[in-house]
């Protein structure tokens, strides 16, 4: 008879594991999905419903569910015993590894405060619906904005006025913009700015006192809403980006660190389709000022500047505003408000209407609705009444004070080539067709530069950045108080403007990448403070554009500049000793 088995071998083998003897059934996870723009999403505010094989339902956590069944503790077998240390070690080190790296794929891919994870392709998705209908948006407010500023196109004599009365509503509306957005949202407040866009360039087909100057408040109103849903969507997305990264991307930067990153990238995209939009604007703004003028006089501009003995136009620093209308025949009530041609301004008006009505569609059609950042207040009230509060407590932060001079004079600075520099420079010497080409240089140089920039501040201290900043729009100013504009040579026109618009770049990129990296996940209150002292310098800006003269715009440009940068300056280098001093600690 042959041996029989071992019965304790036997009964080893077809025993379970003593770990999985106590052991529930394994649930059937079942989680709450929906579809965000053709993907799949969890929602990050429900629990997962989990239900056993018994047919019982309980609600638990997922998380801890993972966690659980990852463990290296219940993986383990009796069998464990009876291999050599050395393997058993193996498996342990192996499978605890193996866990390790499961954990970390869940909790990275588990929503968090910061809402649903999204899939990279809609964010850039979203991303790129924003920038677009930015674009369209600007290509059609800024070449107006010049030149209505400039010679009233569309409104003689107020123009201006309206301009200065449009920014300083929007300086207003700024600081309740955060409490608006958090109301509305995002992609509303961006829907009904864009709407009312339409509404505003509509106007201008029949520009009439009674139409005009309601127009330009409302405008006015949803400016400063407009640029915070803007800032805020975009925030957001580099927020979700951040988290959505791939292990090569991990392994080269820090989590710190990425973040930064995203956003430096996305406002550079940002930026540069605001600049693509500006340059598009003016280029076919320039396109119909050449190809519907019929002579020099049809512009009818004679009559808006100062003569010398000679008869010749004061043009330049020495230019002061005048206002003598020209005796124009031939003409109705209704023509005689204009500057160009009826036909030249309806065209441009219906071009700027059309680049509105693109952005809408856009802006309804691809942004999807995209949890953003909501307001914490420690006593549970309201979201708005705690965005106000985040906006009247930034008016007391120090850095925001050293940083508010600049901000006003960036909004001097672009009020006075919008207006002034537009027209008693360009107007007075080249004509009213050149200024849409003196423009489009700007934009181009500027979009340059601000995209140059944004790349090389991870390499560049900001200290130099902005002495080279201050020195060459120094020397601008210098220029223009000391030039005397002539038409025998209009290069220059294009150099000077061209020059400016990176003066420009150097302050908005300084200015934006502060708030950013100063106040990572508070920044909605800082930007409605910037806001709201930018669109007061161009108010200003505009409100004196018809009551003083150039030489003493551009020494008031000087002194601006000087306490603005100084203030700036400081503040960087305090910033940055703080910086150095955190990285060495950092490094002990």
């Amino acid at each position: 008879m042959g041996s029989l088995p071992n019965l304790n071998v036997l009964s080893a083998a077809d025993r379970p594991p003593i770990s999985r003897l106590f052991e529930p059934p394994r649930p059937v996870v079942r989680q709450h999905q929906r579809i965000v723009g053709g993907s799949l999403h969890h929602h990050g505010h429900h629990h997962r419903v989990v239900q056993t094989r018994s047919g019982g339902a309980y609600w638990d956590d997922f998380v801890l569910e993972q966690m659980a069944s990852y463990s290296p503790v219940s993986t383990r077998s009796a069998h464990s015993t009876a291999l050599p240390s050395r393997r058993r070690d193996s498996l342990s080190s192996s499978g605890g590894a193996s866990s390790v790296r499961r954990l970390i794929a869940v909790v990275r891919n588990t929503p968090s405060r910061l809402g649903p994870v999204y899939s990279r392709r809609v964010l850039l998705r979203n991303f790129a619906a924003l920038c677009l209908g930015h674009a369209t948006l600007t290509a059609a407010f800024l070449p107006l904005l010049a030149l209505q500023a400039s010679i009233s196109t569309w409104w003689w004599p107020h123009g201006a006025l309206l301009l200065a009365a449009l920014h300083a509503l929007a300086s207003l509306s700024s600081l309740a913009a955060p409490t608006l957005v958090q109301r509305l949202g995002c992609n509303w407040t961006l829907i009904l700015g864009y709407a009312h866009a339409c509404v505003f360039f509509g106007l201008h087909l029949y520009p009439v006192a009674y139409t005009m100057v309601p127009g330009y408040i409302v405008m006015g109103l949803w400016l400063g809403p407009l640029v915070s849903a803007r800032v805020t969507f975009l925030m957001t997305l580099a927020s979700k980006l951040s988290y959505v990264v791939s292990e090569d991307e991990e392994a080269e930067e820090q989590n710190n660190c990425r973040r930064e990153t995203v956003v430096r990238r996305l406002a550079r995209g940002l930026q540069t389709a605001q600049d693509f939009g500006f340059v598009l604007g003016n280029g076919v703004a320039a396109s119909l000022l050449w190809f519907t003028r019929q002579d020099d006089e049809g512009f009818q501009v004679d009559g808006l500047f100062l003569e010398d003995d000679s008869g010749d136009r004061i043009c330049g620093s020495e230019a002061c505003p005048f206002f003598n209308p020209p005796e124009v025949t031939n003409v109705t009530e209704d023509d005689s408000l204009f500057f160009l041609p009826c036909k030249t301004s309806a065209m441009l008006a219906s071009v700027f209407l059309g680049c509105s009505v693109m952005g809408v569609a856009l802006t309804a059609a691809f942004l999807d609705r995209i949890r953003m950042f909501v307001y914490q207040d420690p006593l549970e009230r309201p979201t708005g009444i705690a965005a106000l509060r985040a906006v009247r407590n930034a008016f007391r932060d120090p850095r925001l004070q050293l940083a508010a001079p600049l901000a006003v004079f960036i909004g001097l600075e672009q009020g006075f080539m919008f207006a002034d520099f537009s027209k008693t420079y360009v107007v007075c010497t080249l004509g009213v067709p050149n200024v849409s080409l003196v423009f489009l240089s700007m934009g181009s140089l500027q979009s340059l530069a601000a995209f140059t920039l944004s790349m090389m501040l991870r390499h560049i201290r900001r200290c130099i950045v902005i002495a080279v900043g201050f020195v060459f729009h120094a020397c601008l100013l210098l220029v223009l108080l000391l030039w005397k504009p002539s038409g025998d040579d209009p290069a220059l026109f294009y150099v000077i403007s061209a020059a400016w618009g990176v003066c420009n770049a150097v302050w908005e990129t300084l200015n934006f990448t502060l708030l950013v990296t100063v106040y990572p996940d508070s920044w909605q209150a800082p930007l409605a403070h910037c806001y709201f002292f930018r669109f007061l310098g161009l108010s200003l800006a505009f409100g004196l554009h018809g009551g003083v003269c150039n030489w003493l715009k551009l020494y008031a440009l000087a002194t601006a500049l000087v306490l603005a940068v100084a203030p700036y300056t400081w503040l960087e280098m305090r910033l940055e000793s703080r910086r150095r001093l955190k990285t060495h600690l950092t490094a002990l």
